[in-house]
């Protein structure tokens, strides 16, 4: 993990973005020119990225459900989107100038929601997860399964690659995190991340939520909270790491009360602090800034409802958040002065770093 920095720059919110159905998730392309995010309405958004604008493009359709998890391929214009009917796409931008394409897809990658979607750095390849139990490893560049991982009997909630080394992991309903053999098809090992989960009123709740690597690769980090009960999103977020070589525990950070939720992404940024966003009960959610070492976080932003996406531009000035509108009950379903029932939205918050 990189040293922290002395001081680190805080960034300053400039401007939101408001969208007119609610979106699961984000990412920059690698070239840092396009923001995709997926949305409820069964489409992928697309805006181009000019400085520190947004400029909105025409949406890619051709999901079925949710897009709840997309990836960007590290070097190539291709986007990867996976839905909670189980469906997965490869999209590819031939050029500039013109839309992208499908170059391969499957309308059944997952029985059901599929959770989560990474790809390897060098590229090659790509694995999924979802509600079904089942990990998949697929070849990024033509779609062909090479790998089916059936170890888990539990829903699996997160995947992720080794930065340098293409290890691939995978995260549970129960906080198991496993660390796969792909020659071997199986477990190579485990991770325990137990305390993330509770079973409470007859409800499973918790789990390791998101998987993520520190840029050198020596930490796995796994967010999620520590579940009070299963009723009204009673849990305080948390993050652990881990010492990817050993498993021992070596960061373990509560960042809220019950009333906060899950910490649903955590990213490490170049200065070596850690960056998450919390949701939890209506209104609750925080973009969050702490030292590995830490445990009260040097920087919050609390001008944002519900933050449950988090996505950081490789020239790493300019960071977009996913919220929810802050007039929400929670479920989305008020009635207007029509009679209409009105959905939650997604307003993307541009925050930047300023040097």
């Amino acid at each position: 993990m990189a040293e922290p920095a002395i001081k680190p720059a805080e960034p300053k919110l400039i401007k939101t973005i408001d969208v007119d159905h609610q979106l699961g998730c984000a990412r920059f392309r690698a070239d840092g020119k396009v923001l995709a995010a997926g949305a409820y309405d069964a489409t992928v958004r697309l805006w181009s990225v000019k400085d520190d604008a947004l400029e909105a493009l025409p949406s890619l359709k051709g999901h079925n459900g949710w897009v709840d998890a997309l990836v960007f391929h590290p070097s190539q214009p291709r986007l990867f989107t996976a839905d909670t009917w189980g469906k997965l796409i490869c999209w590819e931008w031939k050029d500039e100038a013109n839309e992208p394409r499908v170059k391969w897809s499957h309308d059944a990658a997952h029985d059901g929601w599929i959770r989560s979607i990474a790809i390897s750095s060098d590229g090659h390849t790509l694995a999924t997860c979802g509600r079904d139990g089942v990990v998949r490893v697929w070849s990024a560049d033509d779609g062909k399964l090479r790998h089916e991982l059936k170890e888990q009997n539990e829903e699996v909630y997160s995947v992720a690659f080794h930065p340098t080394d293409h290890t691939l992991v995978s995260g549970n309903l129960k906080g198991t995190i496993r660390i796969w053999d792909l020659k071997q098809g199986r477990t190579a090992r485990t991770i325990d991340a137990s305390s993330l989960y509770k079973y409470d009123r007859i409800q499973d709740v918790g789990g390791a939520r998101y998987l993520n690597f520190t840029r050198d690769g020596a930490t796995l980090l796994c967010a999620g909270a520590t579940p009070d009960g299963g009723g009204f999103v009673q849990a305080k977020p948390r993050i652990l790491g881990f010492d990817f070589k050993t498993g021992e525990k070596k960061i373990d950070i509560t960042l809220g009360e019950s009333k906060d939720g899950f910490v649903y992404e955590v990213h490490e940024h170049a200065d070596g602090f850690l960056m998450a966003v919390t949701s939890g009960q209506p209104g609750n959610g925080r973009l969050l800034f702490v030292q590995p070492n830490e445990t009260t976080p040097f920087f919050t932003g609390q001008k944002m409802a519900n933050c449950h996406a988090l996505a950081l531009h490789p020239g790493g000035t300019l960071m977009a958040v996913l919220a929810t509108n802050t007039n929400s009950a929670g479920n989305g379903r008020r009635v207007n002065k029509d009679g209409q029932y009105v959905g939650n939205t997604s307003p993307i918050h541009l925050w930047k770093f300023e040097a």
